[in-house]
């Protein structure tokens, strides 16, 4: 995936760039037919930025090489009062590791949280400092750095070592955000599979969703923080009841070594 990322990124920006140039070419035999290689253009800019774990732009991890029956299990947008020491607890229960993407605003506010969840024997990854789902895709390499650093500077603040790991609000790209990461020796990681916790209200839905998509191999993406008027423990219970399934199926939770990591495959 890495070397067709290579091939895609200049293919892209190059035809973003000559596109104007053809249109210009044909505005005196048809507008209509001018405008096409703007449209085309301008469609593949929104797919390589918009879908989620797209590798136009960049390699993205999306599974991690082993011949065992385990899985990387994720969990984005903490810390949260209301839903860490819970979910910890299920970890524990289950003997499972877990990777936790925090929000460094969130960090910053919870700090006894982050040693917490480092004292569990979890680890800790960059999930931006502010999390502007609906605008980073569109930020420019200014804001994205920012928002890259300031997460990272929030963890070396606490008595946390975080790995070089970075997920995007979403998982949406840019052109701007590879090259921001590879600077700083960082990998973006997307998923295998997400259970749609944010969205769906059905706990069974979220677990069973996870359970028919997963394999050896899997990064499983869940939140916690998330529905908190509607159901106080809905993403533990979410967690828990993942944890149960993938269990009783023999699937092991760990957290991938340097030399599982390749460049992975799509996610769904």
């Amino acid at each position: 995936m890495r070397d067709k990322a290579r091939i895609a990124r200049p293919l892209l920006l190059g035809f973003a760039f000559v596109a104007p140039l053809i249109s210009l070419a044909l505005i005196q035999t048809s507008i209509i037919l001018a405008l096409v290689p703007l449209f085309v253009s301008h469609l593949l800019l929104l797919y390589a930025t918009l879908v989620a774990n797209s590798q136009w732009w960049g390699a993205v991890l999306t599974t991690f090489d082993t011949r065992r029956d385990e899985v990387w299990l994720t969990i984005d947008d903490g810390p949260s009062p209301a839903h860490t020491i819970k979910v910890l607890d299920m970890l524990e229960r289950f003997g499972a590791r877990a990777t936790f993407f925090v929000i460094g605003a969130r960090a910053e506010k919870h700090p006894h949280l982050i040693t917490e969840i480092l004292a569990r024997g979890h680890t800790l990854a960059n999930h931006t400092f502010s999390h502007t789902a609906r605008t980073f895709w569109c930020a420019g390499p200014q804001r994205i750095a920012r928002e890259i650093d300031r997460c990272a500077e929030t963890l070396r603040s606490s008595p946390a070592r975080p790995n070089l790991f970075f997920r995007a609000p979403v998982g949406m790209t840019s052109p701007f955000l590879h090259p921001a990461l590879a600077r700083r020796g960082m990998r973006l990681v997307g998923w295998t599979v997400r259970g749609l916790d944010t969205i769906q209200r059905d706990v069974e839905k979220v677990a069973e969703r996870i359970e028919k998509r997963v394999k050896p191999g899997a990064i499983i993406l869940l939140h916690e923080g998330h529905q908190i008027t509607r159901d106080p423990g809905f993403g533990p219970h979410c967690l828990e009841l993942t944890l149960q399934r993938l269990s009783q199926r023999g699937y092991h939770f760990v957290i991938p070594l340097p030399e599982q990591l390749g460049t992975g495959r799509g996610g769904k």
